[in-house]
């Protein structure tokens, strides 16, 4: 296999089932701020979380050939159902270094919460189902109590900017509202959640420490282009841009409220 090389300032890409994966792309921004970026959201098949294993890894394949095309010189799997199922079967078809968001959020978890021994992962019903998560933390911390629960209404909740409310604060204490006293902290296993943390903080108690995976997604990417001498040099301005499976309209209605218009520029389709 031809390995892929690209110029320092090549953008990096991201991808996601939908708007979710935006909140990894702020926190890039913060972290990377001279990085460009290519964002693809696959907004045709959202939700990812009910989707087999197959058909995954044919969504994953089919976006990461698109970003390659567009020169991207680092790829981010902006999601936390593609990255706890497909991930490595993808890191090993393309030769372009793939940045995860489950393995940053174990890292978090280990290193944050000290001595907590209640620890809560929601997510999607086939980040659930994978066991990755818990399995890796418990490899870190095998004293900790950990508890997991599928939340599938949140990511469809939040593409249709359901975020608070009566509808979210019903869901939340449905899918984890018997968690309150037994857990200290909470991983939001996918990254359409920190869009929930209010009515999340409501339920459980604003004790509960909320792992945002896209920050610590962000700082992995950064230590992965520090050690590959990979960052931007150019002195210009960082170019965005927004690619889309379907329906670029709603797309850009969602982007433009979840990125305070900073980064926003309207999506095209791939």
């Amino acid at each position: 296999m031809t390995e892929h090389k690209t110029a320092n300032n090549a953008p990096i890409g991201i991808f996601d089932s939908g708007v979710g994966g935006l909140t990894v792309l702020t926190e890039v921004q913060k972290a990377l701020p001279n990085e460009s970026v290519i964002y693809v959201g696959d907004t045709i098949n959202v939700p990812y979380g009910s989707k087999s294993y197959d058909e995954l890894l044919q969504y994953g394949r089919h976006i990461i050939k698109f970003l390659l095309k567009q020169n991207v010189k680092a790829i981010v799997l902006a999601c936390g159902t593609t990255s706890s199922t497909v991930y490595e079967q993808l890191a090993r078809e393309f030769p372009v270094p793939l940045i995860d968001v489950i393995r940053p959020g174990v890292r978090a978890c280990a290193e944050l919460t000290g001595q907590s021994q209640g620890i809560g992962l929601i997510a999607t019903a086939a980040t659930v189902k994978s066991g990755l998560f818990g399995k890796l933390l418990k490899a870190e911390k095998p004293s900790v109590q950990f508890y997991a629960q599928a939340c599938p209404l949140f990511a469809l909740m939040v593409e249709t900017g359901i975020t608070h409310g009566p509808l979210a604060k019903w869901a939340t204490q449905t899918y984890v509202g018997g968690w309150r006293g037994k857990i200290d902290a909470l991983v939001l296993g996918c990254t359409h959640y920190p869009l929930l943390s209010d009515v999340l903080a409501d339920v459980l108690g604003v004790d509960v420490k909320l792992i945002n995976l896209a920050t610590y997604t962000a700082q992995a990417l950064k230590a992965q282009l520090v050690a590959l001498g990979g960052l931007s040099d150019d002195n210009a301005p960082p170019e965005y841009k927004f690619y889309v499976s379907s329906d670029p309209g709603a797309f850009n209605k969602s982007a433009r409220f979840l990125l305070h218009g900073d980064l926003f520029k309207p999506a095209c389709l791939f």
